[in-house]
């Protein structure tokens, strides 16, 4: 969702420049998916999955009461990444470095089309003593009123995975806060993961191979998560102490250290050099996800109560719906 800063930023024109042509480029080479689907040129194996793309979509709306939009009705073909992030802290802090634009608010990332875009405003950062890092992007939504196409790389995903994209999206049009990104992305992450489940539930049995695969691949990511909610506790214990700046970035190694000695463990690697900005990263999407799965369960699981909760959350603490009296069963009205 924050992606759309480029559109909206209080930047340099440079920036916006780039930004726009870049989005540009998407709009201008998409491709309606209902016209690809009676072009009889086009492989079997690319219809099946523009077809599961149209019925995730009718289930995001028509099941889970997400916000109806034209988004992800086209297609553009793309290679690799279709944008890069880049999101920094300081060094003995897990307090994110913000960007500000008029319409999201405050942002703790910043998207470029441009690889090297991202790695020169990364470099940057880090010149300027701050840990930084830049991550890939396989799709994003925009508020602009122009329907954002699905990269091309997304129909290469298994069902689960891009049932779980398109989800997460969609949901960014229906739950969201200015200024708590935290709170978007959490809220997006737990509807996507759970909303793909339903969807595979629904559309190939709740004893298909589509969904167990699925179901595997959300213990792994569950894993994952919690040993890097696992550093960030040590983390934030370490910085919090009375010890030296010195002391803190010696002793956040053997954190890290720690860290990847517990990936090894479990079979996974994080895929690039831990440090603050990392950790922020993934915690990002990871927050109170058992509060969110609460919510949903005394909802009954019916997901327009549930995404009726969210929507109605305090402004200015939207979590407090997971955990004070907004946490009581929504009637699911708008």
């Amino acid at each position: 969702m924050a992606l759309a800063a480029c559109f909206f930023s209080a930047c340099s024109p440079v920036y916006v420049m780039k930004s726009a042509a870049g989005h540009g480029r998407l709009l201008w080479h998409r491709r309606n998916i209902a016209s690809a689907l009676r072009d009889p040129r086009c492989e079997e194996r690319l219809k099946e999955q523009l077809r599961l793309v149209l019925e995730v979509r009718r289930f995001a709306f028509d099941r889970m009461g997400l916000r109806r939009t034209r988004d992800f009705s086209a297609y553009t073909p793309v290679r690799g990444a279709v944008t890069y992030v880049v999101s920094a802290c300081p060094p003995t802090s897990l307090t994110p470095y913000e960007w500000w634009f008029p319409i999201l608010g405050k942002v703790p990332y910043k998207g470029y089309f441009r690889q090297e875009d991202a790695v020169r405003e990364m470099r940057g950062l880090e010149a300027e003593g701050f840990d930084a890092r830049v991550g890939e992007v396989a799709a994003y939504r925009t508020p602009l009123w122009i329907p954002d196409p699905l990269p091309s790389t997304a129909l290469e995903y298994p069902p689960g995975l891009l049932a779980q994209l398109l989800i997460h999206e969609l949901a960014h049009g229906t739950v969201w806060f200015k200024d708590r990104v935290d709170f978007d992305e959490a809220a997006a992450n737990f509807i996507g993961q759970e909303g793909a489940a339903d969807f595979l539930a629904e559309r190939f049995g709740a004893d298909s191979l589509q969904l167990s695969e699925y179901r595997k691949w959300l213990r792994g990511e569950a894993a994952f998560a919690a040993v890097m909610g696992q550093i960030r506790g040590r983390l934030e214990s370490l910085y919090r102490g009375p010890v030296s700046e010195a002391d803190k970035l010696a002793r956040r190694q053997e954190v890290f250290a720690w860290g990847l000695a517990r990936f090894e463990e479990i079979g996974q690697r994080p895929g690039e050099p831990l440090n603050n900005a990392v950790i922020l990263a993934h915690g990002l999407y990871n927050r109170d996800l058992d509060a969110f799965a609460a919510l949903h369960e005394r909802n009954g699981r019916d997901w327009r109560r549930t995404i009726g909760a969210l929507k109605a959350a305090d402004r200015k603490d939207p979590f407090a719906v997971l955990h004070g009296p907004g946490a009581r069963p929504s009637s699911g009205q708008d």
